[in-house]
Formats: C-alpha cells, sequence, structure tokens
C-alpha cells in the first residue's frame, strides 16, 4: 500500500516527512476535525492506527469523525474499541451510550452512560443522556433528578448545557408543568442558545399567547441552524395565525424542503440491526 501523502499549506511539512509517527498522523487529524475536513481527518486517523494498532486515542478520533460522517457503524465500532484498549476512557463510553440512546436502544445506552459516569461522576453530558435513557425507560422520577443535576454541574462548571435545560424542560411539558418548563427554557436560552431549545421555547411563547416573542426567538433559532426543520414549521403556523400568509407558505416550503433533507439523512436506528453490546 502506498504511503499516505498529506496536503498541508505551503511550507508545512507532512507528516511523512517527519518520520510518520502515529503521534504526528493524531495532531494532523485533529486539526483537520477542528476545520471540518473530516474526510481527511478519517484518513489521518486511520493512519495513526495502522501504525500503532493500540492507539486508543486515535480510535475514540476516528468514531467522533464517523459520527460527522454518519458513519454511525464506524463510530460504533471505533469507540468499542478504544474502550477495548483503554477501560478508562470516558468519553468513548459516553459517546457509546449517546449513541445507543439516539439509535432507540435505551437500555444499552444507560449501561454504558453509567460507566462513564463511574470514571467521572460530574460529566454533566453523560448526567443528561442517562437521563434521557431513564426516561425513554419510563422512570421519570429519575430523569428528573438527572436532568436537575445535570444543569446544576454544568452551571457549576461555567459551561451551561443546553440539552439539559430542554431535557428538563420537555419532561416539565409532558407533566403538565409549562410555565415552569418555560423559565426553564428562557434560563437556557439567556446562558447558552441553541436552535432546538429556541424552537421549543418559541412554540411554548406562542401557546402562551406572545406572537411577537415567540416570532423573535423562532427566528434565532433559524439564524443558529436553518437547516433544522422544527423552527421553519413552528414560524410558518404562527404567521398564518397572524394572518401573515405569503410568510407564512415561505416558511412552510422552507421547512418541507429541510425535513425532506433530514429525512433522506442515514438513521441511526439502523445501528439495531448491527449491534447489540453492552459493557
Amino acid at each position: 500500500m502506498p504511503l499516505l501523502c498529506c496536503v498541508l499549506r505551503p511550507g508545512t511539512l507532512c507528516a511523512q516527512a517527519k518520520g510518520e509517527t502515529p503521534r504526528q498522523f493524531y495532531d494532523l487529524a485533529s486539526q483537520q476535525f477542528t476545520k471540518g475536513d473530516f474526510a481527511g481527518a478519517k484518513n489521518s486517523f486511520t493512519r495513526a492506527i495502522e501504525l500503532d494498532r493500540l492507539y486508543a486515542d486515535a480510535y475514540r478520533g476516528l468514531g467522533m469523525t464517523d459520527l460527522e460522517l454518519k458513519d454511525y457503524e464506524g463510530s460504533y465500532h471505533a469507540w468499542l474499541k478504544a474502550v477495548d484498549i483503554n477501560p478508562q476512557d470516558e468519553k468513548s463510553k459516553y459517546f457509546l451510550g449517546r449513541l445507543f440512546y439516539e439509535a432507540d436502544i435505551p437500555n444499552q445506552a444507560a449501561a454504558w452512560l453509567r460507566e462513564a459516569l463511574k470514571l467521572k461522576p460530574d460529566d454533566y453530558q453523560a448526567m443528561t443522556y442517562l437521563g434521557l435513557s431513564a426516561e425513554a425507560l419510563g422512570y421519570d422520577q429519575t430523569a428528573l433528578q438527572l436532568y436537575h443535576k445535570a444543569l446544576s454541574a454544568s452551571k457549576s462548571q461555567t459551561h451551561p448545557y443546553s440539552w439539559a435545560f430542554l431535557s428538563l424542560a420537555n419532561l416539565l411539558k409532558k407533566q403538565g408543568e409549562e410555565k415552569e418548563a418555560l423559565l426553564v427554557l428562557e434560563e437556557g436560552a439567556q446562558k447558552c442558545p441553541e436552535a432546538h431549545e429556541l424552537a421549543v421555547l418559541g412554540e411554548l411563547l406562542a401557546t402562551q399567547n406572545e406572537p411577537q416573542r415567540a416570532e423573535h426567538v423562532l427566528r434565532q433559532a433559524i439564524a443558529l441552524d436553518p437547516t433544522l426543520s422544527q423552527p421553519h414549521y413552528r414560524l410558518g403556523l404562527l404567521l398564518k395565525s397572524l394572518g401573515r400568509l405569503d410568510e407564512s407558505r415561505t416558511e412552510m416550503t422552507k421547512f418541507q424542503e429541510a425535513k425532506r433533507r433530514e429525512d433522506q439523512a442515514p438513521k441511526i436506528t439502523a445501528l439495531q440491526k448491527q449491534v447489540s453490546s453492552s459493557p
């Protein structure tokens, strides 16, 4: 097999010229990942692994890259290899738990997330997804406790986590506590605005007879992520209720386009036929 040739900026030596060490390819892959060059990062992480078959960090990076490329089976196998090599790799265990949750396999998700939290008890992301897994399994009170704990941990680490705010608000809504959910979402929108979170806030504001605020929040969600279908849909409905029919039709067209792209994307649920491993 020919040696991998790295295409870098002029004046930068490629890893091959420096001796082709696994660490050099890992560092190159990390730079490519940060810049959004996921295909390049995959090649570089793969080369690092070819040079060192026990390079757990490179397997974790490969899994993250495969996730960006929507190769979910590839992510699964890379992270499984990472934790096989290094059982102390908390982050790969978290990634596996999250992958299983999004593949709608909450029992295995919970098993991996509990393992991650044994290694890092203050991982608010793992707490949030363990809460989501508990909720999917019907343990709403456990989920509620985990969401509150995740919010507290993320705030104490000065990294308020939008998915913890959103998950708590969604559960409160499900329990009929819409005013409490609104307060949670408003705090999240102030501290860590994110498109999914703002879409739900906009929807809730519309039901609370606050159309101007709802429109502002939904447009903010679209500005953060115009590829997300839900804010376009909610804004279209809101504009229709306000009699702004032309604007509503425009948003509904954007919703249909975004929804079509979402439906055509590879589905993580396809993993259900491929994987069944628990820690």
